[in-house]
């Protein structure tokens, strides 16, 4: 049941923590509907009680709740209040105004969520998809998504601005840095994906990293002595991204784990099948991650391990088939 004359158009509910990722919703979703995102809205609380004023804009002064959701929302101050004001909203206005997206995909949803309720898995579909999703519910709920108009396309470029400014620190000692530990991360999920493999004892995966923060080559390798897949981070300067890529290679054969390296030797060198080529990437919200060359989208290291993993057991199967010459 839609909510008549609402304030707002949408509202964000957020930790604090993912204040980077909601700007990055309220900014594409400022485009064309009315948003409130605290704190960028905090003046709409000055000379009220605060609690009330949070409460408001997710009870019934919104056409459609979002939920950015990770463990621990709902268990802060503001959030409680407001998780609170969405639980009562959906009981008297229905299910249809929350709109879910979760962050942390290992987190446990809440118990009050029902299970018929369709969730949005941030790290699967990212932020472009959610916002078209987003802007979908507002009309089904009686919004509309309104023309651009000269003042909104002012503070687009403002923001435009801002991103260019931080994409362009990533050729920084700071940014340097940061994509570092993303490569970390990067590998940190593909152990992961293989060890859970491995645990249930449907495939044998053999998984090792080779990773030193100074080292100009950062190298993690899945094999099973049949087929191997290597990721591979190259950075030629340590105060530059020039020179810089990450490379996934698959290869029919063994490829030796970094432990093994000048302590086995192949009798065979192992074939490669195909190479993809990735170079960092900033989204909207700023978080580090990849681009595939020639393509725009923006990769987490989280989705990207998953994929990697995917793309050695799919190479195995081809192997088990025979559909490697």
């Amino acid at each position: 049941m839609s909510i008549e004359n609402p304030k707002y158009d949408v509202a964000i509910s957020f930790l604090s923590k993912d204040g980077n990722v909601a700007a990055a919703f309220n900014e594409k979703l400022s485009e064309g509907l009315s948003v409130f995102f605290f704190p960028r809205t905090q003046e709409d609380l000055a000379g009220t009680d605060g609690l009330e004023s949070m409460r408001r804009p997710f009870f019934d002064d919104s056409r459609v709740m979002i939920v950015l959701y990770r463990a621990g929302w709902g268990q802060t101050p503001w959030t409680r209040v407001e998780e609170i004001a969405i639980k009562e909203a959906c009981l008297e206005h229905g299910w249809k105004r929350l709109f879910f997206v979760v962050l942390d995909g290992n987190a446990s949803l809440p118990i009050w969520l029902p299970q018929f309720h369709i969730w949005f898995n941030y790290a699967d579909y990212g932020l472009e998809q959610a916002v078209g999703a987003i802007k979908a519910r507002v009309q089904e709920n009686g919004g509309q998504n309104l023309p651009l108009t000269a003042a909104k396309r002012a503070e687009m470029l403002k923001a435009e601005e801002l991103f260019s400014r931080d994409k362009a620190r990533m050729d920084s000692e700071a940014g340097l840095e940061k994509i570092v530990e993303t490569v970390r991360q990067l590998f940190s999920e593909i152990e992961r994906h293989c060890a859970e493999i491995n645990a249930k004892g449907t495939v044998k995966v053999r998984c090792e990293s080779d990773f030193q923060k100074r080292n100009s080559t950062q190298t993690c390798v899945m094999t099973n002595d049949t087929v191997s897949l290597v990721v591979v981070w190259n950075q030629t300067y340590g105060n530059s991204l020039e020179g810089t890529s990450l490379v996934v290679s698959e290869f029919k054969g063994r490829l030796l784990l970094p432990s093994e390296s000048g302590q086995r030797y192949l009798t065979r060198q192992p074939r490669e099948v195909r190479s993809l080529r990735y170079s960092p990437d900033l989204s909207r919200a700023r978080e580090y991650g990849w681009k595939e060359e020639e393509e725009a989208e923006f990769i987490s290291s989280g989705v990207l391990g998953e994929k990697c993993v995917i793309w050695f057991l799919e190479l195995a199967s081809r192997a088990l088939r025979r559909e490697l010459s």
